[in-house]
């Protein structure tokens, strides 16, 4: 079953997140992504001031594993646990002075370190769900009582590490995770708190969880870790370092992409065609004319420029109906995915353009049309329609074979698509509108929003996900998305 979510990123990103489904059994898996793009004509974004070129610099795209699954109370129960398996990999390990830590030590950490965050997140989730309040307290305290086992154990892996002849380099990749599996249970801590808040007063367990949270700053001053956030300063070496551990624990999921030109033996193989007739053509007038004028004649001169003239816009004309005729087989790009073995896991082709309505599929101008706000809404008004496809290969056994360990329930596609070339030719974010009060009446503000709708459309072993979301901007940036219907 596909996973999909659609958030804001940033004021000016939105970040869709797609997983495809590899089950174990799996050997290739081929899956359909169209995006369906509807912005109202008063954005003035238009076929001829925005091209392929400009929409691929808006769209950023990363594609990674999908973290292995574990929940947060088997993290280092059982010898098959992550916590399990990180200890032999520290106990088999020679830390050579050196040779500098082993590579496979330094994926154990980062993939550790990244299965702990997604079980955390998981857990935060799971316990915002429970609607009982006593229940959700009963979770809140087994959540502090995991997190601090889990710490516990970690933490007492240093005496294994911090020895004399370790080499700095391996001795700094355990520090690495210790400082981000503290920042981990701080940040998420606050953040269940800040949820919990909305839920009801302060209980025992939150209260535990908080004390556990506080500590986790303490215990980084006291180790030295550049992360603790000072309330009076600005805080840019906090962020920073938590950025960049942030990026140096994930890269371990991450695949390496190589893009190129797609779809360019077809495409030229047809633009060859075009030339051909064109060229046909002109020949066939050459010859004709001759027939009849002779050679070296003012006719036959006057014939072969005309018949130039025709060859050259005959051969665009051919040339553009050959590529609304294919435009399904024709790609803009194509991307060729690599491990960190440089071993192939699967590719992606990806094309953009612009499409009349007549031209969607049912099913989606169905569901762009459904769930109005008002009467008069952007379609009414007119609409630019971009279509922006994806089609995945991947092969499941190489994907699986990355962590030999754990199971891979498949692959992610993270896209964050850059909206700013929507904002620059709307009108200020605010209105100015009157009102009726006691005295009369007032001015006041009115925020003046546009509506970006966008359907998204997924396919692939013998399923369908269609939904659609509601891009609410304002000159500013993204005010929000809404989810406004989904069509399984």
């Amino acid at each position: 079953m596909f996973r999909l979510t659609v958030k804001r990123h940033d004021r000016y990103q939105i970040e869709l997140k797609v997983t495809y489904p590899l089950p174990g059994g799996a050997k290739k898996r081929d899956y359909e992504f169209d995006l369906y793009l509807f912005a109202p004509l008063n954005l003035g974004v238009r076929r001829e001031n925005y091209s392929k070129a400009q929409f691929y610099a808006d769209l950023q795209s990363y594609i990674r594993l999908t973290t292995p699954e574990v929940a947060l109370g088997e993290f280092v129960e059982g010898e098959g646990s992550p916590h399990a398996k990180l200890r032999a990999v520290i106990e088999a390990t020679s830390f050579s002075e050196a040779k500098g830590p082993p590579e496979s030590y330094e994926r154990t950490v980062k993939l550790y370190c990244s299965m702990l965050k997604s079980a955390v997140r998981d857990e935060c989730w799971a316990i915002l769900q429970v609607a009982d309040a006593a229940e959700r307290d009963a979770r809140v305290a087994r959540f502090v009582e995991d997190l601090q086992r889990i710490c516990r154990a970690y933490r007492a892996l240093r005496e294994r590490v911090e020895l004399p002849g370790v080499s700095e380099r391996a001795v700094d990749v355990y520090h690495f995770g210790d400082e981000w599996l503290s920042l981990l249970v701080e940040d998420r801590g606050y953040h269940l708190l800040e949820d919990l808040r909305e839920l009801g007063p302060t209980t025992e367990a939150r209260g535990a969880l908080r004390r556990f949270v506080e500590g986790e700053a303490a215990y980084r001053t006291a180790r030295g870790y550049p992360s603790v956030v000072d309330g009076a300063g600005d805080n840019e070496l906090p962020v920073f370092r938590r950025s960049v551990l942030k990026k140096y624990m994930a890269s371990i999921l991450f695949l390496q992409t190589e893009v190129s030109a797609g779809g360019a033996l077809l495409r030229e193989t047809l633009f060859g065609i075009a030339a051909a007739l064109a060229m046909i053509f002109a020949t066939a007038v050459a010859f004709a004319t001759q027939s009849i004028y002779g050679a070296l004649t003012p006719a036959f001169f006057v014939a072969l420029v005309v018949s130039y003239i025709f060859k050259d816009r005959l051969k665009e004309l051919l040339r553009t109906y050959f590529q609304k005729r294919m435009r399904g087989f024709l790609f803009d790009q194509r991307t060729r995915v690599r491990d960190s073995d440089q071993s192939p896991v699967g590719e992606c082709r990806e094309s953009f353009d612009f499409v009349d309505e007549r031209r969607l599929p049912a099913a989606v101008r169905e569901l762009r049309n459904s769930h109005h706000l008002t009467k008069i809404e952007s379609r009414y008004t007119g609409e630019q329609i971009m279509v922006y496809r994806k089609r995945v290969h991947l092969d499941a056994r190489a994907v699986h074979a990355t962590f030999p360990d754990y199971d891979v329930p498949g692959i992610t596609d993270i896209m964050r698509f850059r909206v700013s070339e929507f904002l620059s030719r709307m009108d200020d974010p605010t209105k100015e509108l009157f009102v009726m009060d006691d005295e009369g009446y007032q001015r006041i503000k009115g925020a003046r929003v546009y509506h970006l709708n966008f359907v998204l459309n997924l396919r692939g072993d013998g399923r369908q996900d269609l939904r659609r979301y509601r891009v609410v901007l304002t000159r500013k940036g993204i005010k929000r998305i809404e989810a406004v219907g989904v069509r399984p």
